[in-house]
């Protein structure tokens, strides 16, 4: 009976949350669904959807899970750049995501982050289908602050991450500039990825990580 009240309450938001950002040919099926109290800010920017649209694919701020704060507002922004959706997706409550000027956020299909997580794309991010992502994890392509050598140039410029088809992310992982995780593997909590030096169907464990044991494959 909860559920069904926030859909209702959600209603409002979610036309026009459809209607302002998609054609109308999508928009009309009501295929991104926004809990009421989300903050969808696009200036600029696109939202895309690719694939077969249907209704409430998208979901935005519904999930929760006990640990995360169940008042922490779930933020989507878009600055002049593109966030991209293959498929079906659901962006748990608190769960913050920022594209900036010129960047892209491909998101694959049936994506999900549990609660509370941030993806900040100041370049490029992209994430192939089946992905999970679990409360409290952090991604960044970017420092967000530039860093000179004493020559002048840039010393750490913003660098693509990706991450391959079914992957598990477990809690609190933080996944910084210019790291690719390979298919099937999962991602210890508390980790700290950065590289890409890993293995197809690997545990990966540490700060930083490294693909440790082998699995044959993962589900939820």
């Amino acid at each position: 009976m909860i559920r069904i009240i926030e859909y209702i309450l959600s209603f409002p938001i979610s036309i026009w949350t459809c209607f302002s950002l998609l054609p109308f040919f999508q928009a009309i099926r009501l295929p991104i669904c926004v809990k009421y109290g989300s903050i969808i800010r696009i200036s600029g920017g696109k939202v895309i959807i690719r694939g077969n649209v249907h209704t409430a694919m998208i979901r935005i701020g519904f999930h929760k899970v006990p640990v995360c704060n169940s008042r922490d507002k779930t933020q989507i922004i878009v600055e002049s750049g593109r966030l991209l959706f293959q498929g079906t997706a659901h962006l748990g409550r608190g769960t913050k995501i920022y594209v900036s000027e010129g960047a892209e956020l491909v998101l694959g299909n049936n994506f999900a982050v549990s609660a509370s997580s941030q993806i900040n794309c100041y370049h490029k991010i992209r994430m192939g289908n089946d992905i999970q992502f679990s409360w409290d994890c952090l991604v960044m392509d970017s420092d967000t602050h530039t860093i000179y050598t004493v020559s002048g140039d840039v010393a750490n410029p913003n660098r693509e991450i990706i991450i391959d088809d079914n992957v598990w992310i477990g809690c609190r992982t933080t996944i910084l500039k210019g790291s690719h995780i390979p298919e099937g593997c999962v991602v210890g909590a508390c980790s700290l990825v950065t590289g890409n030096n890993f293995k197809r169907h690997t545990i990966l464990i540490g700060s930083p990580a490294k693909s440790t044991k082998e699995i044959g494959k993962w589900e939820l």
